[in-house]
């Protein structure tokens, strides 16, 4: 692999707002896929490293990513999102997260080893760079503290952060509120080598409006995020403080003397970025758009072919939606690939110029053989151990994973885990091998910042805490039943009605007679 290319693994997970801080689900097998690989299948070995080092390689994968990109969809409550009272849930995640990807190594390899030091073994270790949370979405980035293998001499990713910019944006309710949009992280990095240019990657968590007919309205939702999820010079990341790992000596010292130091705590951030620009989230060189982007099969409309094309009525005439449930639960990799061609988020690329995710690579899921990700019966005991489709909605694939670049990114792995049961939506993720591109250019956005981002922002996260509060009252007055409150709340108004309008309100007695 050349050492001008990034591995990058993009992971995301809509929890159903069924995680609880105290016992989160192993993340072992989302996080660090390759567990599952047989390390004769190819994946496991690069033969380029296998043949430098074969007493300390042989036996294990490739080497551990160089950012991690992990986002999360109802990860909490939503009363608590809406308040932003998801501190402590966050910080859960980030420990698990660490914990998971701490023991990549150890984890890939076939005999739970660590190579030798001197060979750049050992446990990883990732500065947390991002973590930005916003009504029910938060994300995380991380870089590697140390170098890949393939360029053990020159400076980590997380020696080259720069800057990293976070921002957030609402598209749910009234086109505002933080029950459905974006978070995202745009993060520079310094050139490896003196008399570079600076190369920009950015990632987009986001979660979109729902249900099988809402199709226009998950197109509008993008272009809000694309007007509206601006990267301002005010809302900076963390800055990693990393021992470089070019130190003097020779090469086996400089590799056994690989080390860092914690990120830096929030009260040492830089504090001046890097300019005064706002940046939108195609001013950058790579894109990675991650999350519950809600596009399902489509019924009763004409497909397209999977891998790209116009819709074609004669080869892909429209399907039934008992058809799609039937083709859905089959559990054959082969039936599943007949529905994709009726994917709506294809759809909406398959017309010129498309509707929505403009410039961005949509996989064909069928070479990856993925299962529909939507929607399960979350199991009510852990017994129950199998998958079963919910007969409410439609099954698909909303949970995504999407990038720039198609004919210059490598996709190594892309995968649903199908054993996590906690939520009706089964978590995704994705390695990619990310080349720099010369000469750097931004990608074209489709839209242009919106001037009034600022104050539909605020607006917005004013209408976030008022609702999440009454939503939280509401809860504590039903005794965490939204219904039951619902019906006292009822009572309440037509007594407090009979009141105003003269009428005397009976007190009752301990016998139950009026007093």
């Amino acid at each position: 692999m050349s050492e001008h290319h990034l591995r990058v693994q993009v992971a995301s997970f809509n929890a159903g707002q069924h995680l609880e801080e105290n016992a989160l689900p192993d993340f072992t097998s989302w996080l660090i896929p390759t567990v599952q690989q047989d390390p004769a299948s190819g994946y496991a070995v690069a033969e380029k490293t296998a043949s430098r080092h074969p007493q300390a390689f042989a036996l294990g994968p490739r080497d551990a990513p160089d950012l991690y990109a992990v986002g999360f969809q109802e990860f909490a409550l939503l009363p608590h999102g809406l308040l932003g009272l998801t501190e402590s849930m966050c910080t859960a995640l980030d420990r698990e997260i660490r914990r998971t990807v701490r023991l990549h190594q150890a984890t890939v390899r076939p005999d739970r080893m660590y190579d030798p030091l001197e060979l750049g073994g050992g446990p990883e270790n990732y500065a947390r760079i991002a973590e930005i949370a916003h009504g029910g979405m938060v994300l995380f980035v991380y870089a590697r503290e140390r170098p890949s293998r393939e360029a053990a001499n020159l400076p980590s990713v997380a020696e080259r952060v720069k800057e990293v910019r976070m921002a957030a944006v609402g598209t749910g309710i009234f086109n505002l509120m933080g029950n459905k949009g974006a978070v995202g992280a745009r993060v520079t990095l310094a050139p490896l080598r003196a008399g570079g240019e600076d190369e920009v990657l950015t990632f987009v968590c986001a979660h979109l409006a729902a249900h099988d007919h809402n199709v226009e309205r998950r197109n509008r939702d993008w272009q809000n995020i694309v007007q509206r999820l601006v990267f301002s010079p005010e809302e900076l990341g963390y800055t990693p403080n990393v021992i470089p790992s070019t130190v003097p000596g020779n090469e086996k010292e400089a590799m056994g003397q690989i080390h860092s130091v914690p990120t830096q705590p929030a009260s040492q951030h830089r504090t001046k970025a890097l300019d005064a620009n706002e940046y939108s989230v195609y001013d950058t060189h790579h894109l990675f758009v991650l999350g519950d982007l809600n596009y399902r099969i489509g019924t009763d409309v004409p497909g397209a072919p999977p891998g790209g094309g116009p819709v074609s009525r004669n080869t892909y005439p429209p399907m039934k939606r008992t058809d799609v449930k039937m083709l859905a639960q089959s559990k054959n990799p082969k039936r599943w690939a007949w529905l994709l061609p009726y994917d709506q988020l294809a759809l909406q690329h398959a017309v010129s110029p498309a509707r929505a995710f403009q410039s961005l690579y949509i996989p064909d899921l069928s070479v990856y053989n993925l299962p529909p990700t939507y929607k399960y019966k979350v199991p009510q005991t852990p017994a129950d151990t199998q998958n079963v489709l919910s007969k409410k909605r439609v099954p698909g694939w909303p949970d995504r994973i999407l990038w720039s670049g198609p004919q210059s990114v490598g996709c190594e792995l892309y995968r649903s885990l199908m054993e996590y049961r906690v939520s009706d939506h089964k978590p995704i993720t994705a390695i990619l091998t990310v080349p720099s591109i010369h000469p750097r250019t931004f990608l074209t956005a489709p839209y242009p910042i919106d001037p009034a981002w600022r104050t539909m922002q605020s607006r917005g996260r004013w209408l976030d805490r008022i609702i999440g509060c009454i939503w939280s009252l509401l809860l504590l007055f039903g005794n965490g039943s939204l219904p039951l409150a619902a019906v006292e709340v009822a009572l309440l108004a037509v007594l407090g009605a009979w009141w105003v309008s003269g009428h005397p309100i009976p007190l009752l007695g301990p016998t139950g007679a009026a007093i």
